[in-house]
């Protein structure tokens, strides 16, 4: 579980007596409940018009459909299958809509499973504000990843704290597998943050790169390549490839600790800034501009 930055956290579930239902805190929806988020316009068309899919939340482009995550999740991972073009209705989309949507289901159920290790999935469609819809005049598919003892849409089901992750973390993790899924990308990148000015690197001098085992994320494979280097308590902190899904090889920005003394013979400590113009490293300047986690 990662710590929001710059704020102090304590996940420490208290107590609950016997025969009181816990209550799950979900308190980022509370600005859509609220309506505080609301805006003109088609959210839809505006983050698709938008150039930073890392700021937007879309995971994936394609021809006539892409994925987005929710900005207010039901669950973690919570994403969405949207058409393109801007229409209401199933029934309204064009067949090339129609079945890239449907063909998107595979994938993506196959990264979420093995990013985020979810048991099950809702997914659904809801059409109209008389059946929920929040967005009513563009279509989109909900893909609600699911885990025993979860929060669901409306009833709590089990005593059990509900610890959400970090959309940024979230992120990261899902467009790496996305890509992986769909493109064939099982290759990654990282560039290691720690409390000092210094990365590592491999032994030409740029960001490490690890290939990600058959049934391992590619964010699990970074994080144990950092491992086998000497890193400690290596954890996933925002995407760190390129701004627009689909371009550039998927790359990670993780933090950790490097003890000193204790590295690999096939790497390096490279100075942050000299670190930040090699091959690779393109999206993580604008992760660390966007994010402070030096703090």
């Amino acid at each position: 579980m990662s710590e929001e930055p710059n704020a102090k956290s304590d996940l420490s579930p208290e107590p609950v007596p016997a025969g009181v239902k816990p209550r799950v805190w979900t308190p980022w929806r509370m600005r859509y409940v609220s309506g505080g988020t609301r805006k003109d316009g088609c959210v839809f068309c505006q983050r698709l018009a938008h150039d930073d899919d890392v700021e937007s939340l879309i995971v994936h482009r394609g021809a006539n459909a892409f994925l987005i995550m929710n900005l207010f999740p039901y669950t973690t991972g919570h994403m969405m299958i949207v058409p393109n073009a801007h229409v209401a209705l199933p029934e309204e989309a064009d067949e090339p809509t129609t079945f890239e949507m449907a063909s998107l289901r595979r994938p993506v159920l196959r990264a979420m499973r093995r990013a985020l290790g979810c048991q099950g999935f809702n997914l659904g469609l809801n059409l109209g504000d008389v059946a929920g819809a929040g967005v009513t005049d563009h279509l989109h598919e909900h893909v609600v990843p699911r885990w025993r003892g979860d929060a669901n849409f409306m009833p709590v089901l089990a005593s059990t704290a509900v610890l959400p992750e970090l959309i940024p973390v979230t992120y990261a993790k899902l467009r790496a597998e996305v890509a992986r899924e769909i493109d064939g990308k099982s290759r990654v990148s990282y560039f290691l943050l720690t409390d000092k000015t210094t990365t590592l690197v491999d032994a030409s001098g740029n960001l490490p790169e690890v290939t990600a085992r058959a049934d391992e994320p590619l964010w699990k494979a970074a994080v144990r390549s950092a491992g086998e280097l000497g890193a400690q308590d290596v954890e996933v902190l925002a995407w760190g490839g390129e701004p627009r899904a689909g371009e550039g090889p998927p790359a990670l920005l993780l933090r950790g600790r490097l003890p000193d003394g204790d590295l690999a013979p096939n790497c390096a400590l490279m100075d942050v800034d000299e670190a930040l113009t090699r091959p690779g490293a393109v999206g993580v300047a604008n992760a660390l501009n966007r994010y402070d986690w030096t703090r």
